[in-house]
């Protein structure tokens, strides 16, 4: 099972988990409160691996029951806060366990912190995580997928911004110094702005079907040339 896989289960048993709880708290009955009972039973047992590794990285395993049932109390709160439109819950449930199980190895064995880091920090390899089942928690699979899609967005938002802006100063350079002595300013600003709506439009949709006048097409050709001769270093007329 991939950690893609692993994450889905969790998903899957998390929300078997609330959907059995809400039920239960709406019309309390004896087959409610089994079903509750057995839906945590799914959703820890996928968790059994995990908790495993912890304990042994926080030095542990001579409580391993105690771990075990403080790790169920970060299950427990995990699966009742759980918003799953702010993280996966494989993400979000490896810091309720984490939280209990230092917890309980403050309780155990005091502050020890060097110790704790020691602990925590000690190398294993990957064939090792994957074995112990532990590999899930390393990376929701999804994040970076969408970590990189979110800053090539807003990276492409930044470029047609300072593209246009440049683009719309020189523009609006060009028309002041050619226009008339009777022309009024406030016109010609207006059509720059007009313009450079109509420009950024252009620069951010991705809308291939849209239609535009003959005139509008016209200006956006010009102000595209425009930025690619300036972003190539070509002297502008």
């Amino acid at each position: 099972m991939t950690m893609s896989d692993k994450s889905d289960a969790l998903e899957r048993a998390v929300t078997e988990l609330i959907e059995a709880r809400t039920a239960l708290d709406t019309a309390p009955s004896p087959r409610a409160s089994t079903r509750a009972d057995r839906a945590f039973a799914r959703l820890a047992a996928l968790l059994a691996p995990r908790i495993r590794y912890f304990t042994r990285a926080y030095g542990l395993a001579d409580v391993a029951e105690d771990a075990a049932q403080a790790a169920a109390i970060g299950v427990h709160r995990a699966a009742e806060r759980y918003d799953p439109r702010r993280a996966r819950f494989t993400t979000y449930v490896n810091w309720q366990i984490r939280a209990e199980l230092q917890a309980l190895r403050l309780r155990r064995h005091g502050d020890q912190r060097s110790a704790g880091r020691r602990a925590v920090g000690a190398p294993l390899s990957l064939d090792a995580l994957i074995e112990a089942g532990a590999d899930a928690w390393l990376a929701d699979p999804a994040a970076e997928t969408a970590a990189e899609a979110s800053a090539a967005d807003w990276l492409a938002t930044r470029a047609a911004d300072r593209l246009t802006d440049d683009w719309a100063a020189r523009r609006q350079r060009a028309l002041l110094r050619g226009a008339p002595a009777a022309t009024a300013p406030g016109r010609l600003l207006e059509r720059v702005a007009a313009e450079r709506t109509l420009i950024r439009h252009q620069l951010k949709t991705t809308d291939a079907g849209t239609r535009l006048s003959e005139s509008d097409r016209h200006i956006v050709r010009r102000a595209l040339a425009d930025m690619a001769c300036r972003f190539g270093g070509a002297k502008l007329n």
